[in-house]
């Protein structure tokens, strides 16, 4: 409905007979996860490295809570400062609606900023444009083994939507438990 890649998704996991919130913490990355923290976890699960920025083009929608990405804003790594590799338009918009303290803790700002109802390959332009909301999606345009397919995907939408469709199949198979 997005406008995303359709694929099939496999039914009937026959161990997956408890959901916990409390288990998800541990299974996915934090919005300040650096680039080796994120490839850590991904193949942790059996995921590549281009299954991380891949799967990372997912946040071409959807919308963070400011204390997702607030740090960024005012105090990035502990510096006092904000995050350099911001773009100044969007940080000072981003303070307008999260301040550094107080605040509505409701607040929140699209993944995307460009086409935040669209399921489309923007999110990876943003990147180079410095336009990423959390820390951990800039980062994977900041780091040499990830930056040339991030370029690529942010050429590329149909190569975006194969590559993302490929990836959700795998990722929908971790940890599955087969037999009678």
């Amino acid at each position: 409905m997005a406008g995303g890649p359709y694929y099939q998704v496999k039914k009937g996991r026959w161990d997956g007979n408890i959901s916990m919130a409390s288990r998800v913490p541990y299974n996915i990355p934090r919005a300040n996860f650096t680039v080796d923290q994120q490839l850590k976890l991904f193949n942790s699960k059996g995921l590549t490295l281009e299954d991380l920025v891949v799967l990372s083009g997912a946040h071409t929608f959807g919308f963070a809570h400011c204390k997702q990405f607030v740090s960024r804003l005012y105090n990035y790594r502990g510096t006092k400062q904000p995050d350099p590799d911001m773009d100044p338009r969007l940080l000072k918009a981003l303070r307008m609606s999260c301040p550094q303290f107080g605040g509505n803790s409701d607040t929140v700002a699209p993944f995307d900023v460009t086409t935040p109802f669209l399921f489309d390959h923007a999110y990876y332009g943003n990147l180079e444009a410095k336009l990423g909301l959390l820390a951990s999606d800039q980062a994977l345009f900041l780091d040499p083994r990830t930056m040339s397919l991030v370029l690529q995907l942010g050429k590329d939408e149909h190569k975006f939507f194969q590559a993302f469709a490929a990836a959700m199949e795998k990722m929908g198979s971790i940890g599955v438990e087969r037999g009678t």
